[in-house]
């Protein structure tokens, strides 16, 4: 757990994160975060960012190549790629549209959306929808990841995003990836809604 005195903070801006890693909550007050902020900090597994920072500078969390997730739980705007170089964490940031994340940053956001989701966490329904929108526009894209990854594939179910034409497209996969159990619940799906 961090402590205040791992964090450099001028006038809300963090500015450098100086302790060991693992699950760090950053204070309240932050209201942005600097460029570099946690550069090279491989300890890093999770951080919680306040409702109250409203940016996340370029390259935050560059060489972070352990951090597994980062919770975000006010909107920051658009987040630049950068901001995740060179590591891929789930994200989960319910304030936050998955539109507003970049091409490579957009998995994790999803990723954590559907745990969020599936954890019936408070969600805006603004963020609701267009996350909604683009899994559904993106399905067939997100299909191995959803496989991959139980809330996502149980997101989809739940929220009837997988038609019918598209059961043996994602059965196929499932066999690709020798996934079974996902097999067996898109099967079950199917039988539940198309039957």
């Amino acid at each position: 757990m961090s402590s205040k005195e791992d964090f450099y903070i001028t006038d809300g801006v963090l500015t450098k994160y100086v302790g060991p890693g693992g699950e760090v909550v950053i204070p309240e007050g932050v209201t942005k975060i600097g460029s570099h902020a946690f550069y090279g900090c491989t300890g890093l597994q999770s951080v919680t960012v306040p409702a109250g920072v409203t940016k996340l500078d370029c390259r935050t969390f560059f060489g972070c190549k352990g951090l597994k997730s980062v919770t975000i739980l006010g909107p920051v705007g658009k987040i630049d790629q950068s901001v995740f170089e060179d590591c891929r964490p789930l994200i989960t940031a319910p304030c936050t549209p998955i539109a507003d994340f970049v091409t490579g940053n957009k998995p994790g956001a999803v990723l954590g959306y559907a745990k969020w989701y599936m954890a019936k966490g408070e969600i805006d329904k603004e963020v609701l929808a267009a996350n909604l929108k683009y899994i559904k526009g993106q399905k067939k894209r997100l299909y191995p990841l959803a496989l991959e990854h139980e809330d996502l594939l149980q997101l989809m179910f739940a929220e009837k995003i997988i038609p019918k034409k598209d059961i043996d497209l994602i059965m196929d996969e499932a066999d690709k990836q020798r996934n079974y159990a996902a097999k067996a619940a898109i099967m079950q799906y199917n039988h539940e809604n198309f039957q």
